[in-house]
Protein backbone atom coordinates (compact mmCIF):
# COMPACT_ATOMS: atom_id res chain seq x y z
CA UNK A 1 0.00 0.00 0.00
CA UNK A 2 1.43 3.98 -0.60
CA UNK A 3 0.50 5.63 2.22
CA UNK A 4 0.97 9.24 2.45
CA UNK A 5 2.40 10.05 6.27
CA UNK A 6 1.52 13.82 7.69
CA UNK A 7 4.23 15.12 10.61
CA UNK A 8 6.39 12.53 9.27
CA UNK A 9 9.53 14.11 10.46
CA UNK A 10 8.27 14.38 13.96
CA UNK A 11 8.99 12.36 16.75
CA UNK A 12 6.08 9.74 15.86
CA UNK A 13 6.20 10.28 12.56
CA UNK A 14 9.65 9.15 12.02
CA UNK A 15 9.06 5.72 14.25
CA UNK A 16 5.86 4.99 11.72
CA UNK A 17 7.98 5.79 8.46
CA UNK A 18 10.31 3.01 9.74
CA UNK A 19 7.39 0.53 10.88
CA UNK A 20 5.40 1.02 7.25
CA UNK A 21 8.75 0.17 5.58
CA UNK A 22 9.04 -2.31 7.85
CA UNK A 23 5.74 -3.96 6.72
CA UNK A 24 6.84 -3.26 3.09
CA UNK A 25 4.48 -0.56 2.32
CA UNK A 26 5.60 2.52 0.26
CA UNK A 27 5.71 5.84 2.20
CA UNK A 28 5.19 9.29 0.72
CA UNK A 29 6.59 11.60 3.44
CA UNK A 30 4.55 14.69 3.76
CA UNK A 31 6.12 17.54 6.70
CA UNK A 32 6.30 20.82 6.95
CA UNK A 33 10.89 20.07 7.49
CA UNK A 34 10.66 19.08 4.13
CA UNK A 35 8.68 22.29 2.83
CA UNK A 36 5.38 20.44 2.29
CA UNK A 37 2.27 22.34 3.56
CA UNK A 38 -0.70 21.50 4.57
CA UNK A 39 -2.19 24.48 3.53
CA UNK A 40 -1.28 24.16 -0.73
CA UNK A 41 -4.30 22.61 -1.67
CA UNK A 42 -3.01 21.88 -4.63
CA UNK A 43 0.21 20.15 -3.62
CA UNK A 44 -1.80 17.81 -1.01
CA UNK A 45 -4.11 16.62 -3.77
CA UNK A 46 -1.19 15.83 -6.09
CA UNK A 47 0.68 14.22 -3.72
CA UNK A 48 -2.24 12.51 -2.33
CA UNK A 49 -2.96 10.96 -5.83
CA UNK A 50 -0.08 8.93 -5.32
CA UNK A 51 -1.37 7.35 -2.61
CA UNK A 52 -3.68 4.70 -1.51
CA UNK A 53 -4.60 5.60 1.95
CA UNK A 54 -3.42 8.75 4.94
CA UNK A 55 -2.06 8.66 8.09
CA UNK A 56 -2.39 12.30 9.74
CA UNK A 57 0.04 12.76 12.53
CA UNK A 58 0.60 16.53 12.45
CA UNK A 59 -0.41 18.41 14.59
CA UNK A 60 0.73 20.96 17.94
CA UNK A 61 0.96 20.34 21.04
CA UNK A 62 2.12 23.49 22.93
CA UNK A 63 -0.86 25.41 23.94
CA UNK A 64 1.17 28.58 23.79
CA UNK A 65 1.51 28.32 19.75
CA UNK A 66 -0.86 30.63 18.19
CA UNK A 67 -0.93 28.72 15.12
CA UNK A 68 -2.53 25.34 17.16
CA UNK A 69 -6.27 25.90 16.50
CA UNK A 70 -5.28 26.26 13.00
CA UNK A 71 -3.21 23.52 12.04
CA UNK A 72 -4.71 20.79 14.08
CA UNK A 73 -7.93 21.56 12.90
CA UNK A 74 -8.49 23.32 9.64
CA UNK A 75 -5.12 21.92 8.97
CA UNK A 76 -6.98 17.81 9.45
CA UNK A 77 -10.12 19.81 7.22
CA UNK A 78 -7.79 19.91 4.48
CA UNK A 79 -6.01 16.90 4.87
CA UNK A 80 -9.65 15.06 5.25
CA UNK A 81 -11.22 16.67 2.36
CA UNK A 82 -8.15 16.25 -0.08
CA UNK A 83 -8.42 12.62 0.86
CA UNK A 84 -12.04 12.21 0.12
CA UNK A 85 -11.67 14.15 -3.39
CA UNK A 86 -8.97 11.46 -4.56
CA UNK A 87 -10.77 8.62 -3.16
CA UNK A 88 -8.42 7.33 -0.40
CA UNK A 89 -8.96 3.40 0.99
CA UNK A 90 -8.65 4.71 4.33
CA UNK A 91 -7.83 8.00 6.42
CA UNK A 92 -6.29 7.13 9.79
CA UNK A 93 -6.30 10.28 12.11
CA UNK A 94 -4.51 10.33 15.41
CA UNK A 95 -6.17 11.95 18.37
CA UNK A 96 -5.26 11.91 22.07
CA UNK A 97 -6.65 10.32 25.61
CA UNK A 98 -6.72 13.83 26.46
CA UNK A 99 -9.84 14.39 24.69
CA UNK A 100 -11.31 12.39 27.56
CA UNK A 101 -9.94 15.32 30.15
CA UNK A 102 -10.04 14.58 33.88
CA UNK A 103 -11.14 10.96 34.33
CA UNK A 104 -11.96 8.75 37.57
CA UNK A 105 -11.77 4.81 36.94
CA UNK A 106 -11.16 2.85 33.59
CA UNK A 107 -11.48 4.46 30.25
CA UNK A 108 -12.60 2.91 27.05
CA UNK A 109 -13.58 3.85 22.99
CA UNK A 110 -17.17 5.03 24.31
CA UNK A 111 -16.12 6.54 27.32
CA UNK A 112 -17.60 10.35 27.89
CA UNK A 113 -15.59 13.71 26.04
CA UNK A 114 -14.82 16.16 28.17
CA UNK A 115 -11.76 18.22 26.61
CA UNK A 116 -10.36 20.90 28.58
CA UNK A 117 -7.91 22.62 27.36
CA UNK A 118 -6.86 24.08 23.46
CA UNK A 119 -5.14 20.98 22.93
CA UNK A 120 -7.67 18.40 23.92
CA UNK A 121 -10.72 20.77 21.97
CA UNK A 122 -8.42 20.56 18.87
CA UNK A 123 -8.22 16.81 18.71
CA UNK A 124 -12.26 16.47 19.63
CA UNK A 125 -12.64 18.91 16.69
CA UNK A 126 -10.62 16.81 14.41
CA UNK A 127 -11.85 13.53 14.70
CA UNK A 128 -15.55 15.16 14.19
CA UNK A 129 -14.10 16.12 10.70
CA UNK A 130 -12.67 13.20 9.32
CA UNK A 131 -15.51 11.04 10.58
CA UNK A 132 -17.91 13.37 8.86
CA UNK A 133 -15.66 11.90 5.75
CA UNK A 134 -16.62 8.08 6.79
CA UNK A 135 -19.20 8.08 3.69
CA UNK A 136 -16.71 8.31 0.74
CA UNK A 137 -13.64 6.36 2.49
CA UNK A 138 -12.38 4.24 5.53
CA UNK A 139 -11.72 6.12 8.30
CA UNK A 140 -10.80 5.10 11.60
CA UNK A 141 -9.69 7.19 14.85
CA UNK A 142 -6.73 6.45 16.92
CA UNK A 143 -6.86 7.79 20.44
CA UNK A 144 -3.55 7.60 22.27
CA UNK A 145 -1.97 7.46 26.18
CA UNK A 146 0.90 9.46 26.58
CA UNK A 147 4.09 9.27 24.39
CA UNK A 148 7.27 7.68 25.81
CA UNK A 149 10.65 8.02 24.19
CA UNK A 150 13.56 9.81 23.88
CA UNK A 151 12.18 13.34 23.06
CA UNK A 152 12.97 16.52 24.82
CA UNK A 153 9.58 16.28 26.91
CA UNK A 154 10.94 12.91 28.85
CA UNK A 155 14.67 14.57 28.49
CA UNK A 156 13.49 17.22 31.17
CA UNK A 157 11.57 14.91 33.46
CA UNK A 158 14.42 12.80 33.71
CA UNK A 159 16.21 15.69 34.64
CA UNK A 160 14.30 16.70 37.12
CA UNK A 161 14.22 13.43 38.61
CA UNK A 162 17.97 13.59 38.77
CA UNK A 163 17.56 16.88 40.86
CA UNK A 164 15.80 15.08 43.29
CA UNK A 165 12.41 17.48 42.70
CA UNK A 166 9.12 16.40 44.70
CA UNK A 167 6.57 15.42 42.99
CA UNK A 168 3.53 18.07 43.12
CA UNK A 169 0.94 14.85 43.58
CA UNK A 170 0.75 12.29 45.47
CA UNK A 171 1.52 9.74 42.19
CA UNK A 172 -1.03 7.28 43.08
CA UNK A 173 -2.64 7.97 39.97
CA UNK A 174 -2.38 4.65 37.32
CA UNK A 175 0.12 6.08 34.55
CA UNK A 176 -0.47 4.04 31.86
CA UNK A 177 1.89 5.21 28.68
CA UNK A 178 3.07 4.02 25.40
CA UNK A 179 6.47 3.42 23.89
CA UNK A 180 6.75 5.35 20.47
CA UNK A 181 7.58 1.85 18.70
CA UNK A 182 4.63 0.81 20.25
CA UNK A 183 2.37 3.42 19.11
CA UNK A 184 3.94 3.28 15.26
CA UNK A 185 3.08 -0.80 15.01
CA UNK A 186 -0.42 0.10 16.61
CA UNK A 187 -0.78 2.80 14.16
CA UNK A 188 -0.06 0.59 11.33
CA UNK A 189 -2.48 -2.40 12.49
CA UNK A 190 -4.98 -0.22 12.42
CA UNK A 191 -4.00 0.83 9.19
CA UNK A 192 -4.16 -2.53 7.99
CA UNK A 193 -7.09 -3.92 9.89
CA UNK A 194 -9.08 -0.84 10.91
CA UNK A 195 -12.86 -1.13 10.64
CA UNK A 196 -14.19 2.50 8.92
CA UNK A 197 -15.91 4.48 11.42
CA UNK A 198 -14.47 2.69 14.70
CA UNK A 199 -12.17 4.48 17.08
CA UNK A 200 -9.08 2.62 18.79
CA UNK A 201 -7.47 3.51 22.37
CA UNK A 202 -3.78 2.89 22.12
CA UNK A 203 -1.81 2.09 25.45
CA UNK A 204 0.86 0.11 26.26
CA UNK A 205 -0.20 -3.31 28.57
CA UNK A 206 1.41 -2.25 32.42
CA UNK A 207 -1.31 0.08 34.77
CA UNK A 208 1.88 1.27 37.02
CA UNK A 209 1.69 4.44 39.39
CA UNK A 210 3.36 7.95 38.70
CA UNK A 211 5.61 6.94 41.81
CA UNK A 212 6.54 3.39 40.58
CA UNK A 213 7.07 4.79 36.70
CA UNK A 214 9.29 7.50 38.48
CA UNK A 215 11.42 4.62 40.60
CA UNK A 216 11.84 2.12 37.31
CA UNK A 217 13.33 5.39 35.90
CA UNK A 218 15.47 6.35 38.87
CA UNK A 219 16.90 3.16 39.36
CA UNK A 220 17.61 3.04 35.10
CA UNK A 221 19.44 6.04 35.70
CA UNK A 222 21.34 4.71 38.57
CA UNK A 223 19.84 6.96 41.15
CA UNK A 224 18.75 6.13 44.74
CA UNK A 225 15.02 5.17 44.87
CA UNK A 226 12.76 6.95 46.15
CA UNK A 227 10.23 9.97 45.55
CA UNK A 228 9.32 12.80 47.54
CA UNK A 229 6.34 14.92 47.15
CA UNK A 230 5.01 18.21 47.67
CA UNK A 231 0.94 19.41 48.18
CA UNK A 232 -0.16 20.85 44.90
CA UNK A 233 -1.29 23.75 46.17
CA UNK A 234 2.30 24.47 47.59
CA UNK A 235 3.66 23.55 44.29
CA UNK A 236 1.54 25.91 42.26
CA UNK A 237 2.70 29.22 44.48
CA UNK A 238 6.64 28.35 44.40
CA UNK A 239 6.03 27.63 40.44
CA UNK A 240 4.28 31.05 40.31
CA UNK A 241 6.77 33.06 42.53
CA UNK A 242 9.93 31.34 41.21
CA UNK A 243 8.37 30.83 37.64
CA UNK A 244 9.24 26.94 37.65
CA UNK A 245 7.75 26.04 33.92
CA UNK A 246 7.48 22.27 35.79
CA UNK A 247 4.97 23.73 38.44
CA UNK A 248 1.86 25.65 35.91
CA UNK A 249 -1.25 24.71 36.72
CA UNK A 250 -1.67 22.50 33.33
CA UNK A 251 1.92 20.68 34.10
CA UNK A 252 0.84 19.75 37.22
CA UNK A 253 -2.89 18.33 35.91
CA UNK A 254 -1.18 16.72 33.04
CA UNK A 255 1.28 14.97 35.32
CA UNK A 256 -0.93 14.15 38.24
CA UNK A 257 -3.98 12.99 35.10
CA UNK A 258 -5.53 9.37 35.86
CA UNK A 259 -4.27 7.40 33.17
CA UNK A 260 -6.37 3.79 32.79
CA UNK A 261 -7.14 2.68 30.19
CA UNK A 262 -8.81 -0.69 27.83
CA UNK A 263 -6.96 -1.40 25.02
CA UNK A 264 -8.65 -4.65 24.45
CA UNK A 265 -10.51 -3.29 21.19
CA UNK A 266 -7.19 -2.34 19.48
CA UNK A 267 -5.82 -6.18 20.37
CA UNK A 268 -8.83 -7.65 18.63
CA UNK A 269 -7.18 -6.51 15.67
CA UNK A 270 -4.43 -8.13 16.39
CA UNK A 271 -2.15 -5.67 17.95
CA UNK A 272 -0.09 -7.03 20.64
CA UNK A 273 2.72 -4.95 22.76
CA UNK A 274 6.23 -6.29 22.22
CA UNK A 275 8.25 -4.04 24.69
CA UNK A 276 7.97 -3.81 28.07
CA UNK A 277 8.05 -1.16 29.45
CA UNK A 278 10.76 -1.92 31.74
CA UNK A 279 12.70 -2.92 28.11
CA UNK A 280 11.35 0.83 26.85
CA UNK A 281 12.88 2.65 29.73
CA UNK A 282 16.27 0.97 29.38
CA UNK A 283 16.26 2.07 25.62
CA UNK A 284 15.06 5.29 26.44
CA UNK A 285 17.60 6.28 29.29
CA UNK A 286 20.53 5.53 26.89
CA UNK A 287 19.48 6.97 23.75
CA UNK A 288 18.72 10.33 26.07
CA UNK A 289 22.53 9.35 27.27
Amino acid sequence: MKVLLTGSNGFIGKCVAEELKRKKHSVIEYDFVKKKNLFNKHELITEMKNSDAVIHLAGILEESNPELWKLNVEGTRHVAEAAEKTKQKKLVFMSSTGVYGMTKGRVDEESELHPENLYEKSKVEGEKICMQMRDGMGVCIIRSAMVFGANNYWRRMFSLLKEKYPLPCSGNNHFQIIYVKELASAIVKVLEKGKSGETYLVAGKEKITLNEFCEMAQKEMGLSVGIKHIPTFIALIMGKIFGIKALTAENIRHLSKERNYDIRKVERLGWTQKTTLEKAMKEVVKELK
